[in-house]
């Protein structure tokens, strides 16, 4: 994580998976695969719309297993099949985390050893504290988007 030149944080996790990139880009746009991985442990993300064209809506509600959801969305500004999604990011409840504007998240899938390497690069969160918190949740979430590929290739 690092500031950037415009006083706003990005974030950015990547990881290695066994699989090709079009398994791993329908990881990040089918319903039934982002509620099974989508969100740090102890969360289960719940599709409330995902409208995959250029400018087209999407929003998540976050289920905590304790405590009240909250809900996440954007809209699309990028759909490279099966190279790169874009899309923007604002948290409702958690106003702390994009302080009512919104962030811009990119994600690469790139063919990498037999495999494909996922790069998250989550831009313009306004602070530190905000950056931590979505540092977690990329991080583990891609964790488990880890566990949804291999359970899929079985």
């Amino acid at each position: 994580m690092r500031e950037a030149p415009d006083n706003t944080y990005n974030v950015r996790e990547s990881m290695w998976f066994d699989t090709d990139r079009d398994t791993a880009f329908t990881g990040w746009t089918d319903p039934d695969a982002i509620a099974n991985w989508f969100g740090p442990p102890g969360y289960q993300a719940e599709v409330l719309e995902l409208d995959l064209v250029s400018g087209g809506r999407w929003r998540f509600r976050m289920v905590p297993q304790v405590g009240r959801p909250s809900h996440h969305g954007g809209r699309y500004v990028e759909i490279s099949r099966p190279d790169r999604l874009v899309f923007t990011w604002e948290s409702e409840e958690d106003k702390h985390l994009t302080n009512g504007r919104e962030s811009l998240v990119t994600v690469t899938f790139a063919e990498e050893a037999g495999g494909v390497r996922v790069s998250i690069v989550h831009e313009q969160l306004p602070n530190r504290s905000a950056a931590d918190a979505l540092s977690y949740g990329w991080s583990h979430g891609i964790e488990r988007l880890s566990d949804w590929l291999k359970r899929r290739e079985k």
